[in-house]
């Protein structure tokens, strides 16, 4: 039961972080030009960086017990559910700031 839950926490964390980069690359040219240096493509690069993450995460929470019980990484229900709501408020922020920016172009 360990394992599954340390790899829903991290795909918790995974999938918030890559929220939070592609909504940081729809609103920086800037960071966008810096993702296309780093592979070619914006979107392979967030690809890998979310690869990277994942695994990251999966490595830290799997080597730490004190990491795991100060995020109660063993309550599966909790980050299944906390998986499911970040997913969720992830996918509604980019759509609201595609909208923006739709609105205003």
């Amino acid at each position: 039961m360990k394992k599954s839950a340390t790899f829903i926490a991290s795909a918790t964390i995974a999938v918030f972080l890559t929220g939070c980069i592609i909504i940081a690359h729809d609103l920086s040219p800037d960071f966008k030009l810096f993702l296309v240096t780093l592979t070619g493509h914006h979107w392979t690069s967030v690809s890998l960086i979310v690869i990277l993450l994942f695994a990251l995460f999966t490595g830290l929470l799997s080597s730490s017990e004190s990491l795991r019980k100060s995020l109660r990484v063993y309550d599966v229900r909790l980050w299944s559910i906390a998986l499911l709501a970040v997913t969720i408020l992830m996918m509604l922020g980019i759509l609201a700031e595609l909208t923006v920016r739709f609105l205003a172009d």
